[in-house]
């Protein structure tokens, strides 16, 4: 009975310092978590937190938890009535500034073209006062005089045709040859003739006697208007130049007009949320017709792309790995493998995963982060993977 007790009992001491032995040996790493040849992860992925750029009251929720969004749909609204009625307001004013320009535009052209045209008649009214001034004062030359003895000659001959036929009409009507309208049609072409002789006779006058005193003073006087108005029609002109500043006024009136519309859009525009990516709605934090402050999350979308796996690697272990790199996960809920790629290595050691002891020639073992990236559908954030570190170095 002794003996088989002291085999029990030193039986037992070995089994105890063969397995101290191992946990603190060398080998201590193969049965500490990521320190063994097969490494633990869990898939993760990315969350994005949907908030509107201002305050406001839900007016609609499109979406649930556990609603599959794509990039773009309409997820949530605000309730835009004000923002409505302020853009109906913007694009009127906006408008209004619009044909204030225009109108403003044409006043331009308009006073430019009435200015030119006045200045060009008052320049040519000068010029003609000017002449008939200086013809009252030299007198008409000897061409003019021959012109107007000319012209009474002419005058004089009609007057004799048309008294001539004035008798002869006279006459017939007495006979009965012709009715009263001849003799008033006769009558009528020897008093423009005499008239006419009569205003040749005095223009002939005039050139041979001279202008008479009162006549070059109304002359004069008519050629000192005629300067005035020519004055006041260049001074005129300078409105052109108020009329461009109008001009210019319009245009940044309707800038701002713009700019305020342009503003409004912007805030209807933010009163729309849509996702930004493809994935499955995490969580809705609000109801419709609840108020909410800018910024608040509104709903959270779990992207179903960009899933992604970290590991975390004894530097004996990552000498071949790279980006780029192809390898097999194993994951227990699917029983199955899937197919995953070197994303990131870490340039430099995270921490290290076995601290070294007192013993002789013992040290620290450092461990890097290495990313990959998981494409595979049925995988969904918070899943366990493993990998088997012998051989996941082999890229394609």
């Amino acid at each position: 009975m002794k003996r088989r007790a002291w085999l029990g009992v030193t039986g037992f001491v070995v089994s105890i310092g063969v397995l101290a032995a191992y946990l603190i040996g060398p080998g201590a790493g193969s049965v500490a978590g990521q320190q063994t040849d097969r490494l633990t992860g869990v898939v993760e992925g990315t969350e994005v937190d949907l908030s509107f750029k201002m305050g406001g009251t839900i007016a609609d929720l499109k979406v649930k938890e556990g609603d599959e969004v794509k990039a773009g749909q309409l997820v949530a609204t605000l309730n835009n009535e004000e923002l409505l009625a302020k853009r109906e307001q913007a694009l009127a004013a906006y408008k209004l500034a619009v044909v204030r320009m225009e109108q403003a535009k044409k006043g331009v052209s308009l006073t430019d073209s009435s200015s030119s045209a006045q200045v060009d008649q008052a320049q040519a009214a000068v010029l003609a006062a000017q002449a008939q001034f200086e013809a009252n004062k030299n007198g008409a030359r000897t061409e003019e005089v021959a012109q107007l003895k000319a012209k009474l000659q002419a005058a004089q001959s009609a007057k004799q045709i048309a008294e001539t036929q004035l008798e002869r009409m006279k006459t017939l009507y007495q006979e009965g040859a012709v009715p009263q309208v001849k003799v008033e049609e006769a009558e009528m072409q020897y008093e423009k003739a005499l008239a006419e002789l009569t205003a040749t006779e005095e223009q002939l006058k005039i050139a041979q006697t001279g202008a008479r005193k009162e006549q070059l003073d109304a002359a004069q006087a008519q050629l000192q208007q005629a300067t005035a108005a020519y004055k006041q029609a260049v001074a005129a002109r300078g409105q052109v130049g108020l009329k461009q500043l109008d001009v210019k006024s319009a245009e940044a009136g309707v800038q701002q007009a713009k700019g305020a519309l342009d503003e409004i859009e912007a805030f209807l525009k933010n009163a729309s949320m849509t996702a930004p990516v493809d994935g499955i709605v995490k969580s809705v934090a609000v109801q419709k017709g609840e108020l909410v402050a800018q910024g608040f999350t509104v709903v959270t979308i779990q992207a179903t792309t960009d899933n992604f796996v970290k590991f975390y690697v004894s530097e004996f272990a990552i000498s071949n790995l790279k980006a780029g790199d192809r390898v097999h996960l194993y994951v227990p809920a699917l029983n199955r493998t899937v197919e995953a790629h070197v994303a990131a290595v870490a340039p430099a050691a995270d921490f290290a995963v076995k601290k070294a002891t007192q013993e002789m020639g013992d040290r620290d073992i450092r461990s890097f982060q290495v990313k990959m990236n998981v494409s595979d559908p049925a995988l969904r954030p918070g899943l366990t993977v493993e990998w088997q570190v012998e051989g996941a170095g082999d890229g394609e």
